[in-house]
């Protein structure tokens, strides 16, 4: 599968170094180390036989499906505010004569954003205070009449909340109707446990929520699904756990 730069699928992307210098991360002094997500999905990317191991993973799914390309730090827009939200890595697949996205989110025990909703709402409103032209308090208001005004919303992770509202607009826009949502965990001897609880705990929340509790937790190297409701935009949704150790 050839990873690319952006959307133009004009400059390949075919080493580790290659990756940090066309998609580098936010902090690369901090986040672009071994045994931290950000690098450890460039390491794994870029090597052919740990992309087989992901699609057979997928396949115990969806047996027909092929990887097409990826994007790393790809922007997904789900509405028309400035700083729309970027993945980890997109891959865009097919499944027949059928279109599949596939959205990855790497973590060691980065959690899902620094905030729950809630949180996010009173800092928007407190932005809103100091700055009228801030935005975030209407994204967030969006957001919650996006996912029924449903109170259980403002417990959610905030980063699982427009990750998911993300990949969703992405597939509408490219006609795909298969959406996968994939937690990539690359977990050593350096990985805070407490952490990895916190982010199993409101992943499972995450699941519970738009799958009105018809899916109440889901355990690493599993795929639950589909999903296709209202949340979904009737996309076809899957959600799936992969963990690798490196040593």
């Amino acid at each position: 599968m050839k990873i690319y730069k952006n959307r133009t699928k004009k400059n390949e992307i075919l080493t580790v170094q290659e990756w940090f210098k066309s998609c580098p991360p936010t902090n690369p002094i901090k986040q672009w180390t071994d045994k931290r997500s950000a690098k450890e999905m460039a390491k794994f990317w870029t090597d052919i036989q740990k992309q087989n191991d992901f699609l057979m993973y997928l396949k115990n799914v969806n047996k027909e499906l092929v990887f097409n390309y990826a994007i790393p730090e790809i922007s997904t827009k789900f509405d028309n505010h400035k700083s729309p939200r970027k993945t980890d890595l997109c891959i865009f697949a097919q499944n027949k004569n059928n279109k599949v996205l596939i959205s990855i989110e790497g973590k060691s025990d980065e959690h899902f954003g620094e905030n729950y909703v809630d949180k996010e709402w009173i800092l928007s409103v407190n932005a809103k205070i100091k700055k009228k032209e801030s935005k975030k308090l209407d994204r967030i208001i969006e957001l919650y009449k996006r996912f029924d005004s449903n109170p259980g919303f403002i417990k959610l992770r905030y980063q699982l909340a427009y990750w998911l509202a993300g990949s969703i607009d992405e597939a509408i826009r490219n006609d795909i109707d298969t959406v996968f949502l994939i937690v990539q965990n690359f977990h050593s001897d350096i990985t805070n446990k407490k952490k990895v609880k916190v982010n199993k705990d409101d992943l499972d929340n995450f699941v519970n929520f738009i799958t009105n509790s018809s899916y109440k937790e889901i355990e690493k190297n599993e795929i639950i699904g589909p999903i296709k409701n209202h949340y979904t935009k009737k996309i076809n949704l899957y959600i799936g756990i992969y963990q690798t150790y490196i040593a």
